[in-house]
């Protein structure tokens, strides 16, 4: 997934920044601030300062752009062109320029979400450039395009205007995951289980990372991979519960994450995004959230929960972050929240196929006490308590199987000594 730098300092997580700490608000000039009716969702909740605002989320082109139809319209058209453009089963997505780039595993395209002209886009629907089951995009800086497409077995390549250039791969690769830094490309290949290295100018394998075990720089189902700003790669480990971050050859330097029900650990870890201050979001589709770690790998805090609430995630699987384009969104951030980077997260389910999330922290002359009426009440969700008994029963056994993607396998599928290849 591409990587954007920030401008503006890193922020500081380690300190909540609480009403009494700001200077100069006296009640005159807290009066000036406009009210507003509406409620937004932060993380966290009041009395903390906010760092997460969900701000909007998609699901059709009618969510970009809401059209009018009259009678005579509607008879004509009918309704298949705005099911045509609707978001079914995302998981995949990654943003560039204005645009978010969306794997949808029920549609042999890739959907196009342009914020700036808002429109949606199908990419790769015919002749060679056809896209059969996309599961993973990675937008380079120079805006190239990398779709994982799980049922042709190769990484297909677009340019910056979105037509077909070519393809990057071999026979029995299983792509499930890309990441781009620099001329480098990193496959996530199931069928080996492990992470290749191509170069993605001319398509040639330059290397792996990983092999089949237990032991950290090994694997048992590796199901995404990143790089941070400044070229290291890191990689989630499905069954193992666990994210390693290797050097760009593939050294591994250091890993973290177990399965648990509560925060810092994994249930159901799907994928990861390394942002320009090197946070690390993981998503996970058994706690419904994304957890939120530092350099270190602590844990800073977590957003999303299952409910009905505004931001709410239902199996959650893909994640992208972008420094870029906040003027886009500006009309759906509560005026006392400053914005530094977007985040998006697609879920399987639900009316949220695609959320979008604003990184941030309090503007200036504000206080926590003043955006609390406007803050809607947010479950505490699972993940986030220690004392957490069980995961919730809704997304435990009960989970609906997640199309498209590999099942974990059990032990008997597992020989101490060869490669897996689960169904994808």
């Amino acid at each position: 997934m591409s990587r954007y730098r920030l401008s503006t300092a890193a922020m500081v997580f380690s300190s909540m920044v609480l009403a009494a700490s700001i200077g100069g608000c006296a009640t005159g000039e807290r009066d000036q601030h406009p009210a507003t009716n509406q409620t937004y969702a932060f993380w966290p909740q009041p009395p903390a300062e906010p760092r997460i605002q969900f701000v909007r989320s998609f699901r059709t082109s009618e969510d970009l752009a809401p059209t009018k139809r009259g009678g005579f319209e509607a008879l004509v058209f009918g309704e298949e062109t705005d099911s045509q453009a609707a978001i079914d089963k995302p998981y995949g997505v990654d943003m560039h320029d204005g645009k978010i780039y969306v794997c949808d595993i029920r549609k042999p395209a890739l959907d196009v979400l342009d914020l700036d002209k808002k429109q949606v886009r199908l990419v790769g629907v015919t002749g060679l450039n056809r896209v059969g089951h996309p599961v993973d995009v990675a937008v380079a800086d120079d805006g190239w395009i990398y779709v994982a497409d799980n049922e042709r077995d190769t990484v297909v390549v677009f340019d910056p205007r979105e037509r077909y250039a070519r393809t990057i791969g071999h026979t029995g690769m299983k792509p499930v995951s890309v990441a781009v830094y620099g001329d480098r490309l990193y496959v996530c290949d199931l069928a080996a289980q492990h992470i290749e290295i191509f170069n993605r100018v001319n398509g040639e394998s330059i290397g792996t990372i990983g092999s089949v075990g237990d032991e950290d720089g090994q694997f048992r189902v590796p199901l995404c991979v990143d790089t941070d700003p400044d070229g290291y790669v890191y990689v989630v480990d499905l069954m193992r519960c666990r994210v390693q971050k290797f050097t760009p050859d593939g050294e591994v330097i250091e890993a973290f994450g177990e399965m648990g029900d509560y925060g810092g650990s994994f249930a159901r870890p799907k994928q990861i995004a390394v942002d320009s201050d090197n946070i690390l979001y993981v998503v996970d589709a058994s706690f419904q959230n994304v957890q939120m770690f530092n350099a270190d790998f602590k844990l800073l805090m977590e957003f999303g929960a299952a409910g009905t609430h505004e931001g709410s995630m239902n199996l959650p699987v893909g994640i992208c972050t972008s420094d870029d384009d906040l003027d886009l969104v500006s009309d759906y951030i509560h005026p006392g929240f400053e914005p530094e980077r977007l985040i998006a997260v697609t879920n399987q389910f639900g009316p949220n196929k695609v959320s979008l999330y604003a990184l941030g922290h309090l503007r200036e002359g504000w206080t926590v006490e003043q955006l609390s009426p406007s803050a809607a009440p947010i479950p505490l969700g699972v993940g986030v308590n220690p004392k957490t008994a069980n995961i919730q029963s809704d997304v435990g056994d009960e989970e609906p199987t997640e199309e498209g993607e590999p099942q974990e396998p059990g032990p008997e599928q597992q020989p101490e000594n060869s490669p897996e290849t689960p169904g994808g």
